[in-house]
């Protein structure tokens, strides 16, 4: 906590200056999935910074045309600027090698349309950029908590940049909930292949017997689950590294209704192998569970309270 707010001493800035940080060359991109151009360059050479605004605990994201000697400046067309708050979901990027950030403009219907900022400065090293990502998380803070950031507990604004890269998984997963047709599916498929044992045949009730009975019985031996592992993936995708944690693993019975621990800790890793593919990969020290490709079949289920991701898996010949 008091590094973070050491930090902020410095790149705070001066309440005479609006503009409390900034970023001084970079190039702004618009990026739109949805639109026949996906990535369009709206600034070849802008500056990115936190401005303040007139209202109490609101800050903006200002990104700004820098122009050329010669070049007229276009009062119209100079600056794109975004009210700083959770619903910007502004995290880090990695573009071809380059480093920057992305964020949602909010002010689109549909949450099709980002922004990247992708710095070109060699003074912008990984500490600076850094420092920017607390800033804006700061100020995201201070907007709904209604209070300065030197208030906020370390954990609540380590919270506000976490969230934004959980909800950027979450929105590569974009999926409703688990289908109860492939549930009962799966369930049909099990009891289809489990053996059934024979029921033990019941001895007659004689005196001999009681005595049996009154003997200490054996504890009965643990039953074996009812589902096995997938077999381990014969290879893993690579490419650039979306998001990579550390979590549990949890396999779903669906005879018991319970998700049974698979691992303790496993890192689970989304990788971007191509344009707007994606591979999910999990794996631990001693296994490689999950080499999946990110598609809505996976029915994919976050949960923010509970930090948990649900969804169904399919090995590389399509089986659940």
């Amino acid at each position: 906590m008091n590094a973070l707010k050491s930090l902020g001493k410095l790149v705070w800035g001066s309440k005479d200056n609006p503009e409390m940080f900034k970023l001084t060359s970079g190039v702004l991109y618009e990026v739109n999935p949805v639109a026949k151009v996906t990535r369009k360059c709206i600034f070849k050479d802008a500056e990115l910074c936190i401005r303040r605004t007139d209202a109490e605990f609101q800050y903006q994201l200002v990104a700004q045309r820098v122009y050329e000697e010669d070049e007229d400046a276009d009062e119209l067309d100079d600056e794109r600027a975004f009210l700083i708050g959770s619903e910007l979901k502004f995290s880090p990027t990695l573009v071809d090698m380059a480093h920057g950030f992305k964020w949602v403009d909010s002010a689109c219907d549909d949450g099709t349309l980002e922004y990247e900022y992708i710095v070109e400065d060699l003074s912008a090293n990984k500490p600076t950029r850094d420092a920017f990502a607390v800033a804006v998380a700061r100020c995201a803070w201070e907007r709904k908590a209604r209070r300065p950031y030197t208030q906020a507990a370390d954990s609540d604004i380590k919270a506000a940049i976490a969230q934004a890269e959980d909800e950027q998984l979450e929105k590569m997963l974009n999926s409703v909930q688990i289908n109860d047709a492939d549930i009962d599916a799966a369930v049909a498929e099990v009891d289809s292949v489990v053996e059934v044992q024979p029921a033990p045949a019941v001895a007659s009730a004689t005196a001999a017997t009681s005595t049996k009975r009154r003997a200490k019985r054996a504890p009965k031996a643990p039953k074996a689950p009812k589902w096995e592992l997938p077999a381990e993936p014969k290879e893993t995708p690579t490419g650039e590294v979306v998001v990579s944690i550390l979590g549990e693993l949890y396999m779903f019975d669906a005879h018991t209704a319970v998700f049974t621990q698979v691992s303790k800790e496993v890192a689970l890793t989304v990788v971007e192998t191509g344009k707007f593919t994606y591979w999910v990969n999990v794996a631990s020290d001693d296994r490689n569970y999950v080499a999946q490709v990110i598609e809505p079949e996976m029915n994919a289920v976050f949960n923010h309270d509970h930090c948990s991701l649900i969804w169904n898996y399919f090995d590389t010949n399509g089986k659940a």
